[in-house]
């Protein structure tokens, strides 16, 4: 925990690209990134360039092999990709900046750069830097371009190829952004790579000497460089001119259809995906100047390049051996909201306002169960200020099953004020402090443990959260009597709960086993205990029997806790308490308890996870210096280490006394 979220680690080198009309800036500490990217897009001198979008990725020394098909999700302004068990990117589309984590093996792949963490990056980002994603193939012709708009199956790939070896330049078999440029519209594509279902090898048979790679839809399709297999041109970009609407029949046919602006835009519109006000209003600008374009609809089946023929015929000619109907105004039935397959506008109903550690925190959710395991956690949800709440979570719900083990290993990464967690490849935790909120993105299997949910989802939003909440997290625990507090240091296995626990059987008020929450207030520090469950190991039942009835298992991968709601274990006082002393844990050091004391001790960073505000640090080191600070060596017996903690704590109350 002292560098989960790999804050300090190092991305020293960077790169500048031109990439599908959006001014790039990468930097990493991984130069097959880089390669990648100079391999894709033009190099621009950063000295010379606005950076648009502003990527941090980190590459770790592990290996995770890529899922076939990534998962993306967001929630408002908040996307994350995974692209495996520990390959993520998060990205913050307000501000255009994104952070990501990738192992050596994924840093490598080329093929999987360029066809799936490239475009789909580019892709979301495009609307807020004013570009519009349109499910359209493009080809060009002396710079104007032809796009072919369609769902899946309509035949955009077979006949931009088609199109592409009759003469005109290649940009893209899928999907574009279109945007406005030095006042010119402009369409770029997304991947240099194409794709092509098994069956096309009929219309283009040097597609047999290929391998099927991956499957798409449940079709098994080819993956390649139309320009390196087929010998196409390619052009970077073009500027819209002809637009056809692709409506593929079983039977040979070649029916054009002029269509009207109105009717085009609709069409266009049916493919927009839901956007932020300022980002939907500058795509509708760019369907109004797309459908003012020469518009069709096309009923196509049969041979695509017979079909490419005659459309290259109309469009490099001016005119068409084959009829041009007008239409007819055929209605269209346009949805109520714009397509959200990123399910970032989804609805967060469910509320309640709660009030932890002195902060204000409002949890907003989809789930009945969510709430629930707030209210467990927290209790009920009275005497909660008025007014707007310091930070927000807002948690949602996925029906996914996950058949190995629902708490994957977790992964996590941070740039500035955007940081987040992964848990495996579908779900994540994720913070923009900037915006005081925090999302997250579950399955609804990781809910219905209500000891992980509080344990591994609730404590990683607050860990997040803590430097906007003015709160600085140590690995320590916390036991007082009073106002007065010790926090207690070691490593696993030094004791901390099973101490911390004796030491309230004997009277002291057991706070935390596992995480301290500092706070600096007017020039004095305090410290909070954590809310979630304290955590035994299962052998410590054999001493503390009278846990087993109170202890509700807890696996967390191959570890297995047995954990007690903190409610049963303290009493009264669980407010915030002034830290009297520092004891520091080393269990197995001396046969007979010794309390040794640290003259001028200095706290070390060690102490701190890295959540919680750099400035809030520094003082609180300041401020613990002065603070009694004591090494406690002990056998094994953790009611010996309790009695001392009374002891100290009894020393300090008699001082103040005579003060």
């Amino acid at each position: 925990m002292v560098d989960f979220l790999k804050k300090d680690v190092q991305t020293p080198l960077y790169g500048c690209y031109l990439a599908s009309g959006i001014s790039l800036r990468i930097e990493t500490n991984s130069e097959s990134i880089l390669s990648i990217a100079r391999a894709n897009f033009e190099s621009l001198d950063d000295s010379h360039v606005k950076n648009e979008v502003r990527l941090r990725l980190w590459v770790e020394d592990a290996h995770d092999s890529p899922q076939t098909r990534p998962y993306f999700r967001g929630l408002g302004h908040l996307v994350f990709s995974g692209y495996g068990e520990r390959s993520s990117l998060l990205i913050d589309v307000a501000s255009r900046r994104g952070a990501g984590r990738f192992t050596q093996s994924l840093s490598k792949n080329r093929s999987y750069w360029k066809t799936v963490v490239f475009p789909s990056l580019l892709a979301i980002v495009a609307p807020s830097v004013g570009l519009t994603s349109l499910h359209s193939a493009c080809v060009s012709v002396k710079g104007r371009g032809l796009l072919l708009v369609g769902v899946a199956a309509s035949g955009k790939s077979t006949l931009s190829l088609a199109l592409a070896q009759a003469g005109l330049d290649f940009l893209s078999d899928d999907r574009i952004l279109v945007g406005t440029r030095n006042e010119e519209l402009r369409a770029w594509g997304l991947s240099r790579e194409m794709k092509q279902r098994a069956d096309a090898v009929r219309h283009f048979p040097a597609l047999r000497h290929e391998t099927l790679t991956e499957r798409w839809n449940g079709d098994s399709v080819f993956r390649f460089d139309p320009a390196e297999l087929f010998g196409v041109t390619r052009a970077e970009y073009c500027e819209p001119s002809w637009i056809v609407f692709l409506e593929r029949q079983a039977a040979p046919s070649f029916v054009l259809e002029e269509l009207q602006p109105e009717e085009a835009i609709n069409l266009l519109e049916l493919d927009l995906h839901q956007e932020m006000r300022e980002a939907a209003e500058r795509q509708h600008i760019t369907l109004q100047a797309l459908s003012k374009k020469t518009c069709y609809r096309l009923r196509h089946g049969g041979d695509p390049h017979t079909v490419a023929r005659a459309l290259g015929q109309l469009f490099q000619l001016g005119n068409s051996r084959r009829q041009v109907y007008r239409s007819r105004s055929i209605a269209v039935n346009k949805p109520s909201l714009a397509g959200d397959p990123l399910r970032r506008f989804r609805a967060t109903c469910l509320r309640a306002d709660v009030q932890m550690m002195g902060r204000h925190l409002r949890i907003e959710t989809d789930s009945s169960l969510v709430l629930k395991r707030v209210a467990e956690t927290f209790g009920t949800f009275e005497s909660v200020p008025k007014g707007p709440p310091q930070f927000t979570w807002r948690i949602v719900t996925e029906q996914r099953r996950d058949h190995t083990a629902p708490w994957h290993s977790m992964t996590a990464f941070c740039d500035g004020p955007l940081r987040y967690i992964s848990l495996g490849q579908f779900s994540f935790i994720a913070a923009d402090l900037a915006q005081r909120e925090a999302i997250g993105v579950l399955s609804e299997q990781l809910c219905e443990d209500d000891v992980g949910f509080s344990t591994v989802i609730l404590s990683s939003l607050l860990h997040l959260s803590a430097p906007q909440l003015g709160l600085t997290p140590v690995s320590a625990a916390c036991v007082s009597r009073g106002k007065n507090g010790l926090l207690l240091f070691g490593p696993p296995q030094s004791g901390k709960t099973t101490a911390g626990y004796w030491g309230k059987k004997l009277g002291l008020e057991f706070h935390a086993d596992q995480a301290t929450f500092l706070e600096v207030d007017r020039g004095a520090v305090y410290a909070w205990g954590e809310f979630w469950p304290t955590a035994f190991r299962p052998e410590t039942m054999r001493f503390l029997p009278e846990l087993a009835p109170l202890a509700r298992s807890f696996t967390y991968r191959d570890r297995t806790f047995l954990c007690v709601d903190k409610g049963l274990l303290s009493g009264v006082n669980r407010g915030r308490v002034v830290p009297a002393a520092c004891i520091f844990l080393e269990r197995q050091a001396s046969s007979s308890p010794r309390l040794i004391p640290l003259p001028r001790w200095e706290v070390s960073d060690q102490i701190f996870t890295d959540a919680g505000s750099d400035d809030d640090r520094v003082a609180i080191l300041a401020m613990l210096r002065h603070v009694p600070a004591y090494r406690l060596l002990y056998d094994d017996d953790p009611s010996i280490a309790a009695r001392l903690f009374r002891s100290v704590l009894d020393a300090h109350q008699l001082l103040e006394q005579r003060a």
